[in-house]
C-alpha cells in the first residue's frame, strides 16, 4: 500500500497546485539510469488553467548512484517534466511501458508532442532545494517570464522507475493496479472512478472543502492518471490551500475523498505551495 498512497495523493496535490515540479529526488541507493528513467506513476492531466499548465505531464529522473558509498560519491539527479499541451494524451498504452529516454518528442496516444518543461537538478540528497533547484530560463511565457511551478515535491526515497538499463528499478510494477482496485469500490474495474475531496488537513489541523472532484484511471500496471478540470469551487480550494500553507515551505497533507478513503503523505515526500502561482490562478478561477 505503500507505494500507492503516494502515488495518489501526491498526483492529487499536483493538480491542485496546477503543476508539479519535482525538486529533489534521491533515486535509489547503488542504482543508475541509462539516460532517463520513466517515473511511470507520477504522470499528471490538468485542463481549465490556461495555456502555461494545460495538459498532460511525465517526469523522469537521471542518476549514477553507483558509488553512493564511497567517501568521495558526487551526488547529482536531474528531475525532468515533459509536458505535452493535449489533455489525457500519455506516452504510453496499457501493459507498455515507455523509458524516459524517449520521451522529448515523443507522440502522445490522443495527439500532440512531449517538450521538456521544468527542469530541477539536485546536488545534495540531505537538503530541500525546492525552488532553488531548477532551471529558471525554461519554461517562458510570452513576456519572457519564467512559468513557475504551482506545487513543489521533494522525494527523499526511491520511487518506480521504468529504464533500459537498469530493470530491477521496475521490479514492483506489476503490483499498484491490484492495490488500487481493492482500495476503490467500483466493481473491480478502475475506469474512470470518479472521486471527491471533502477535507484536507494542513500539518494536523483538518479543514473541510467544497467537494472537488477528480478522475482516476489506471493505465497498464501502476499507472495512476489523475485529471482534474478547473471548475466552480476551485477558487474557493485554492484560497483555503493559500491561507493554510505558507509561501513554498514543507506542509504535511492528508487528504478525505467522498467514498471514506483518506490518504496522509508519507514522510519520504514533502510539499511546498508556490502562492505567486495558486494566487493569480485563484483570481482567474
Amino acid at each position: 500500500m505503500t507505494k500507492l498512497f503516494p502515488t495518489l495523493i501526491v498526483s492529487t496535490m499536483a493538480l491542485i497546485g496546477v503543476g508539479c515540479g519535482y525538486s529533489d529526488y534521491t533515486g535509489h541507493p547503488a542504482h543508475k539510469t541509462q539516460k532517463e528513467a520513466h517515473l511511470n506513476s507520477l504522470s499528471t492531466v490538468v485542463s481549465g488553467y490556461g495555456a502555461d499548465y494545460d495538459g498532460t505531464y511525465v517526469y523522469t529522473a537521471r542518476y549514477n548512484n553507483l558509488r553512493w558509498q564511497k567517501q568521495n560519491f558526487s551526488f547529482k539527479n536531474v528531475i525532468k517534466s515533459y509536458r505535452n499541451i493535449v489533455n489525457n494524451s500519455y506516452p504510453t498504452r496499457p501493459g507498455i511501458f515507455v523509458d524516459g529516454d524517449k520521451f522529448n518528442n515523443a507522440r502522445g496516444f490522443a495527439g500532440g508532442t512531449f517538450k521538456k518543461y521544468w527542469i530541477a537538478t539536485d546536488t545534495d540528497p540531505d537538503t530541500v532545494g525546492g525552488i532553488d533547484n531548477f532551471d529558471r530560463s525554461h519554461p517562458l511565457d510570452d513576456e519572457g517570464n519564467w512559468i513557475e511551478p504551482g506545487l513543489i515535491l521533494s522525494i527523499t526515497g526511491g520511487e518506480t522507475e521504468i529504464d533500459a538499463f537498469d530493470v530491477d528499478l521496475q521490479s514492483s510494477v506489476k503490483n499498484s493496479s491490484d492495490l488500487l482496485s481493492k482500495l476503490v469500490a467500483n466493481g473491480g474495474s478502475l475506469e474512470q472512478v470518479k472521486m471527491a475531496i471533502t477535507k484536507i488537513e494542513f500539518d494536523g489541523r483538518p479543514v473541510n472543502v467544497e467537494p472537488y472532484t477528480i478522475d482516476v484511471n489506471v493505465a497498464g500496471f501502476s499507472n495512476v492518471e489523475l485529471h482534474i478540470k478547473n471548475q466552480k469551487n476551485s477558487k474557493t480550494l485554492l484560497n483555503t490551500i493559500i491561507n493554510n500553507t505558507e509561501h513554498l515551505k514543507p506542509v504535511d497533507i492528508s487528504l478525505q475523498f467522498d467514498n471514506g478513503m483518506e490518504f496522509e503523505l508519507p514522510k519520504k515526500f514533502q510539499l511546498m505551495f508556490n502562492h505567486n502561482v495558486l494566487s493569480k490562478l485563484a483570481k482567474q478561477s
